[in-house]
């Protein structure tokens, strides 16, 4: 098997070529960022590369995703934009905002790590994909707008618009148009990024002597500092000025975009890599890398697609990112010197064609769909935002969405799984002819509910309405709650209030399936009664539906006159179902080749597996069939009183027990064993029969009819 942390050629490749197209990235948003600050174009430059080679050293050191390149980004960038602009406002400078940067770099790094160690990874998945598409688009329309200010610096008043003072944004628009159209005409062999990089610094030269403009020094970066000119971005002395609420606001939306965009760029490198990454570790290591950055003052980010996505495709794999961040370290070693050739509007038309990448299209397709338009208007509503206040806001508004989203959408859902009476399902208890009879004329007196999902206050209020119009004096009401996933305290007090209304309408209210996974232990009865010691809990709670069923018949049998056999009352073998439809003489024969059985409780009348060929009918006492699946675990498959007969199968068709059946009570029972009967005259037998086959075919055509409904039933789980 081939070593997936081995290092290969296809790493030096795919880090090369990842690094290729974060360097243009990562350079233009720290320009953006520092200039917005009040320093020049150099010193973000540098921000912009610091920024890129921890995030690349530390994320692919640790390496939870394969091929995954980080880097600054647009989306931490402009919400670090807007703060910087909103505190320039108020009045701070330069030192205060560095200052207040680097706290919320290393403010967000713990921020993501505790969240990853807490599992929170797990509860952004329950963002919607609407508002990552708003907060996505509207981040690309910042970084067009940043752009837009940035190569307009200087148009103010009526200033006539001449070739000088429009050849940087003209710059920017071709090389924007280079990195469109590269890609398709290269086929995609040459990534947009690396291609606008390239050729628009030639065409920035190339338009620079042809046109008559001249130079300016703020046309172009400048000389990139040394890394001798990294200071640390905290000092700890002046951390009493620092906006604290903007600082622990700015982090905690770091820290929320930070780990989707992460996450989702995770999946998207999984996609193309087939395989898995390690969230948690992802994100303590993105985490890890933004408190380094925060302290050597530089520029933040995470997982970027467009570098991860040329990476892989190069070859790319375990190493490309250490490969990647060891190009960006030589580059500031040694290269800072290329920084005065490298053009500013060439940097700006790659971000600004960046930011139109990620404006999402789909938004405005979904808006002529009813289906999708309340998805479409969340969206724009995260746009909006955006545009209008900030990216803080926009974050806060998008995880309030999410909230009343999944709250609305956990109301809205069916908490009634299924519904049925005990007409369509009946216990696995085998009764006489006569209460079968009974619970066949009345059996949609029971009514089972099957619940799902989650019940707290909203879904468990709406469960009340639904049944409330079934309870009745003379119904029986189950709760069956297996597929309830979760049930809070005001559900608990919703359940004793439908308990109580039941209670007075004269309808017995029975719990089944109160399993571990809801709180409740072996005593469910106890819990209910230790939410509210003023109300009386007296409600029946059953392990199993089958049991809640069971008592429910009985309960129903009892109200319609019908009196079952007692434990210790023997019914004749004349009485007993198998003859109950037989002739005196056909029942005569039956008596005399039977053989009579007389067994304590807890015996194991056979076990699965052992061989049979004989059937018994239950005179006395009642048992149980039962298929275990493990030692101590079992399903209760029947369970037959007195006047009942089981093993038909056997007797029919000899072979091997499919299922133990084990005594309840002291039982009386009569064998009818194959053999017996081959041993009668052909005019016995003959008279025998038909009236066997009969009864028999109609058992076995009852148990196909449960089987099959059995088997629906599964089908709907």
């Amino acid at each position: 098997m081939q070593n997936k942390n081995r290092f290969s050629w296809g790493d030096v490749l795919g880090g090369l070529s990842g690094a290729a197209v974060a360097l243009p990235q990562s350079m233009g948003l720290g320009i953006v960022l520092f200039m917005a600050i009040g320093l020049d174009a150099s010193a973000g430059a540098l921000a912009g590369l610091i920024g890129a080679t921890l995030l690349l050293f530390v994320s692919g050191g640790i390496g939870a995703t394969t091929g995954m390149m980080s880097a600054p980004n647009g989306p931490m960038t402009m919400l670090l934009v807007g703060v910087m602009a909103a505190m320039s406002a108020e009045g701070a400078g330069s030192e205060l905002m560095l200052l207040s940067l680097s706290a919320i770099l290393v403010l967000t790094g713990i921020f993501q790590i505790v969240f990853a160690l807490v599992g929170g990874t797990l509860l952004i998945k329950f963002i919607p994909y609407p508002v990552i598409a708003g907060l996505v688009t509207g981040v690309g329309l910042l970084m067009i707008k940043s752009q837009w200010t940035l190569l307009a610096k200087g148009w103010e008043g009526y200033i006539p618009l001449t070739l000088q003072t429009l050849f940087p944004l003209a710059v920017a628009l071709l090389t924007a148009a280079i990195m469109f159209f590269v890609p398709k005409l290269t086929q995609k062999k040459v990534p947009g990024a690396v291609g606008g990089l390239l050729l628009g610094i030639i065409l920035f030269y190339l338009l620079l002597s042809f046109l008559p403009v001249s130079m300016q020094s703020d046309w172009v970066v400048g000389h990139i500092p040394s890394l001798s000119a990294v200071h640390l971005g905290l000092s700890f002395s002046a951390l009493d000025q620092l906006p604290l609420e903007t600082v622990i606001f700015s982090a905690l939306a770091l820290m929320i975009l930070g780990t989707t965009d992460s996450l989702v760029t995770s999946l998207v490198a999984d996609s193309k890599t087939r395989e898995r990454h390690n969230s948690k570790k992802e994100i303590i290591a993105q985490g890890t890398a933004e408190v380094l950055i925060g302290a050597v003052g530089g520029l933040g980010g995470w997982g970027t697609k467009g570098a991860t996505l040329v990476a892989i495709d190069a070859g790319g794999r375990r190493w490309s990112a250490v490969v990647a961040g060891l190009f960006f370290l030589l580059l500031m070693l040694f290269a800072g010197a290329a920084g005065e050739y490298l053009p500013v509007s060439v940097l700006a038309g790659i971000v600004a064609m960046v930011g139109a990448g990620m404006i999402d299209a789909n938004i405005i397709s979904w808006m002529r769909f009813q289906q999708t338009r309340l998805d479409a208007a969340v969206a724009l509503l995260v746009v909006i935002t955006i545009v209008s206040f900030n990216l803080v806001t926009a974050v806060g508004v998008g995880v309030l969405i999410s909230i009343l989203l999944f709250v609305s959408r956990q109301t809205r859902s069916p908490i009634v799984h299924r519904r049925v009476t005990a007409k369509e399902h009946h216990s696995v208890c085998a009764r006489s002819n006569e209460a079968l009879e009974i619970l066949e004329r009345h059996g949609d007196a029971i009514i089972l509910y099957e619940l799902k999902g989650n019940l707290f206050f909203a879904t468990a209020d709406r469960l009340r309405t639904q049944i409330t119009d079934e309870m009745e004096k003379g119904k029986i009401l189950i709760l069956h709650f297996r597929r309830v996933k979760y049930i809070d305290l005001s559900a608990m007090i919703v359940l004793l209030q439908i308990s109580q209304e039941a209670s007075e309408k004269g309808c017995e209210l029975i719990f089944c399936h109160l399993h571990k996974g809801l709180g409740f232990g072996k005593k469910a009865s106890k819990a209910f009664k230790h939410i509210d010691t003023k109300q009386k809990f007296s409600n029946k709670v059953f392990v199993d539906s089958d049991k809640a069923l069971e008592h429910a018949e009985e309960l129903l049998l009892q109200e319609k006159g019908y009196t079952p056999p007692a434990v210790d009352q023997e019914v004749s073998i004349e009485e007993n179902n198998f003859c109950s439809k037989m002739d005196q003489q056909q029942k005569e024969i039956i008596k005399s080749v039977g053989t009579l059985h007389h067994i304590s409780k807890e015996t194991v009348l056979f076990e699965k597996g052992d061989y049979g060929k004989s059937l018994f009918l239950i005179l006395q006492g009642s048992l149980e069939i039962r298929l275990y699946t493990n030692s101590s675990e079992y399903k209760r498959l029947a369970k037959y009183g007195a006047g009942t007969y089981f093993g038909e199968i056997s007797f029919i068709s000899p072979g091997p027990r499919t299922a133990q059946a084990k005594i309840l009570e002291d039982a009386t029972l009569f064998e009818l064993s194959q053999d017996v009967l081959n041993r009668l005259d052909e005019g016995e037998q003959a008279k025998l029969a038909l009236a066997l086959l009969l009864e028999i075919g109609v058992t076995l055509s009852s148990e196909l009819r449960r089987s099959a409904a059995d088997i629906q039933r599964l089908e709907q789980w």
